[in-house]
């Protein structure tokens, strides 16, 4: 049905294919899904957030105003000596 030489470029073909699609896999397994990366940026924010709130309570302290904690524990227990 085909040449010898037609034969050879079909099978190299396929190969190439096959190579391209493993290759292929592999490269989008190695990626980080879309759920893993925006956790790391959620977990980024949110570190950056306390430090910079850990920072100003520092630099309150160092102006010798009082610090307030913003504890729900310490609310309560707030309340509970007041009533």
């Amino acid at each position: 049905m085909f040449s010898s030489k037609t034969s050879r470029w079909f099978g190299f073909l396929i190969l190439l294919m096959l190579g391209l699609r493993i290759g292929y896999k592999y490269y989008r397994s190695q990626q980080p899904s879309a759920a893993e990366e925006h956790m790391a940026n959620a977990q980024a924010r949110s570190k950056a957030l306390v430090e910079a709130i850990k920072a100003d309570q520092e630099k309150q302290r160092a102006a010798g105003t009082p610090v307030i904690l913003a504890d729900s524990t310490v609310a309560a227990t707030d309340t509970a000596s007041v009533n």
